[in-house]
């Protein structure tokens, strides 16, 4: 069976020990979860372009100077996102609320607390968290899903 795949990104946001998340409200079919900004690409964009689109549509934060990571391959039993990812080294701005999603910067210790966290989320937990924050770090990480968000397996690779 093939499977959908879903080429999208996600951008890091992160200062002294916080990070900036979305959490999806109640016109959203993921009620209740947190995730990291971004989104699909759209045609004729580039990965960067999207970060800062997706951004600002979803917290109102403009991100600059951004750096590109790695790749995330999250794995559903019925689809995969391949997740492009960046850290933003720059902003201005602060998280807002839209109807989709309030957004706001949280301790990355208690974000990792919380019940419902979108899988992609896993990057910020201890060893990975600092390949992103190091600036020579790359990586590859594949997450195996499945449908109600609980981590079946992890696979990673560090690159520089």
């Amino acid at each position: 069976m093939n499977k959908k795949v879903r080429n999208a990104v996600r951008c890091f946001l992160i200062k002294d020990g916080k990070v900036v998340v979305i959490k999806y409200s109640e016109a959203n079919k993921r009620a209740g979860y947190y995730d990291i900004p971004g989104g699909k690409i759209e045609d004729g964009e580039t990965m960067e372009q999207t970060v800062i689109r997706e951004f600002m549509e979803e917290t109102g934060i403009e991100v600059s100077n951004l750096k590109y990571k790695g790749v995330m391959h999250i794995e559903y039993p019925h689809m995969e996102f391949i997740l492009n990812t960046f850290v933003a080294n720059d902003y201005t701005g602060y998280p807002q609320n839209f109807e989709e999603n309030t957004s706001e910067w949280i301790e990355i210790s208690e974000l990792l607390k919380k019940e419902k966290l979108l899988s992609n989320i896993t990057i910020l937990d201890r060893p990975f968290i600092k390949n992103l924050t190091d600036e020579k770090l790359k990586f590859e990480m594949y997450v195996n899903v499945d449908e109600e968000e609980n981590i079946l397996e992890v696979n990673f690779k560090q690159m520089k």
